[in-house]
């Protein structure tokens, strides 16, 4: 009987475990979340190395850094809150690291389940962007790295946003909403793809409609990647989204 009741715990336990309790969606409009990175950064994940995450300063304001010193690997930290839909900006700007084709790919991460299973959509500082998937630990390629002229270059800041609704994403660099080429951009004729259509909007429902949020950043061929975070902003999706982005409540030093 001891054992029965045992075994019987184990698997509540078990099946408590694999559920976890759904999100309220939020208003439109609604403030969620909000930081500089000038204080209360318990929430976000820290550490050191030669793949590190850790707030400090550029010189001027707090910023969370992502550094990346290794060949063909990432780093990123995340912030310890599950959110629905999201409406999520944030300002980015490569520091250090090369500017040419070894530029690395940096920007947020969403619908995070774990380390194996999230979102990402990230720029590169000449010029490109991209949204993958890592699934199962398994990395890929939901659009092709698309070249845009929205990018600010080198070490520039750029504003980075993502639209999560349900299962429909929508992607904008710099107040600019970008298409996406599922299969590959034609390099003959800018604009369009090959054997695809280009999409304003990804759907994909390979992950649950809630998940952590973070940010990050990935080398190539040449390590030595810096990037820094600042200005992180999110709010409930609205139907029709604002450009330039808003808020219904914003704190007034934002």
């Amino acid at each position: 009987m001891y054992n029965r009741v045992v075994v019987g715990l184990a698997l509540l336990l078990l099946l408590l475990a694999g559920c976890a309790p759904a999100v309220p969606v939020p208003r439109a409009g609604e403030l969620l979340y909000v930081t500089t990175f000038d204080a209360f950064n318990e929430d976000w994940q820290q550490y050191e190395g030669r793949l590190s995450a850790q707030v400090t300063t550029d010189g001027q304001n707090a910023v969370m850094q992502i550094i990346v010193d290794d060949v063909r690997e990432g780093a990123f930290t995340l912030l310890d809150r599950v959110f629905s839909d999201v409406d999520l900006i944030v300002e980015a700007r490569q520091t250090a690291g090369p500017e040419d084709l070894n530029a690395p790919g940096f920007g947020v991460i969403f619908r995070h389940q774990n380390n194996d299973n999230f979102y990402s959509f990230l720029i590169s500082s000449d010029g490109y962007y991209q949204v993958s998937r890592r699934r199962d630990g398994v990395d890929e390629a939901l659009s092709d790295w698309a070249e845009t002229p929205l990018i600010h270059p080198g070490q520039a800041a750029n504003t980075i946003r993502v639209i999560a609704q349900g299962q429909t994403f929508t992607f904008f660099i710099n107040d600019e909403q970008v298409p996406l080429c599922l299969t590959l951009w034609n390099p003959a004729v800018p604009g369009e793809c090959i054997d695809s259509e280009l999409v304003m909007q990804l759907v994909d429902d390979t992950f649950p409609p809630q998940g952590r949020i973070g940010l990050g950043a990935r080398s190539f061929d040449q390590g030595g990647v810096v990037v820094a975070f600042d200005n992180l902003l999110v709010c409930g999706p609205y139907d029709a989204p604002p450009i330039p982005y808003r808020c219904g409540t914003l704190t007034g030093n934002f």
